[in-house]
């Protein structure tokens, strides 16, 4: 993604185009590599790289990454959250020794059947996190 198609869809969807947001743009989404990072892990590289972005602004701007559909969020068990730079459909494979994540293509698994989702519920996406040692 360049800086021109990230000054665009943040323009689209009403955001300001702010330091720690263009930092954070800069880091996870401007290679086109995709990752699994923590906001964390987010902050220690901007942090090392001389950007001071608070923990806090990290996490809200991972989270309006979301929003806008740039990022995916993976709750990976208990409170541990991922930001995933893969949006296309896809499931993963936890090494539950390390708290790595695998991607799995969509098409490498088959769901046959889902359950009926509550009354009034629709069911937006299937994500399948496969634990493995």
């Amino acid at each position: 993604m360049t800086k021109e198609q990230l000054a665009a869809l943040f323009e689209k969807h009403d955001m300001r185009f702010t330091r720690p947001r263009m930092a954070v743009a800069q880091l996870l989404l401007m290679d086109g590599e995709d990752r699994h990072v923590s906001a964390e892990w987010v902050a220690n590289q901007l942090a090392q790289s001389n950007e001071s972005v608070s923990l806090a602004s990290v996490y809200n701007t991972l989270n309006s990454f979301v929003e806008i559909g740039v990022l995916r969020q993976i709750h990976v068990g208990g409170s541990s959250i991922v930001f995933d730079t893969n949006t296309r459909e896809h499931h993963h494979f936890l090494k539950e020794s390390t708290g790595e994540l695998i991607d799995i293509e969509a098409s490498d698994l088959v769901v046959s059947k889902l359950p009926t989702p509550p009354e009034g519920s629709d069911i937006k996406a299937v994500s399948l996190i496969i634990r493995i040692d």
